[in-house]
């Protein structure tokens, strides 16, 4: 396998990882968390499409959805409180 294209597996893991470090009790740390998380899945997503990897395109895909959704929520919900 191309190691470019691991490099790109990589770095979505990194990114997943980042994600799940931040603080969410907080909407900012909520929101970083959501962000870092759909970087890391829109990246999944392209390994997914060059491995050929179906599922793992198709997960990340549905979780940029998921994530993009609450992502929403909060900007609505820190919006509100201001």
């Amino acid at each position: 396998m191309n190691i470019w294209v691991e490099i790109v597996g990589i770095v979505a893991t990194l990114f997943i990882i980042m994600s799940m470090s931040f603080r969410t009790t907080n909407v900012k740390g909520a929101m970083l968390m959501r962000i870092t998380n759909i970087v890391g899945s829109l990246i999944f997503v392209v390994y997914g499409c060059l491995v050929p990897a179906i599922s793992t395109a198709v997960l990340n895909g549905v979780l940029v959805v998921v994530n993009s959704y609450h992502l929403v929520r909060l900007i609505k919900k820190r919006h509100t409180n201001e």
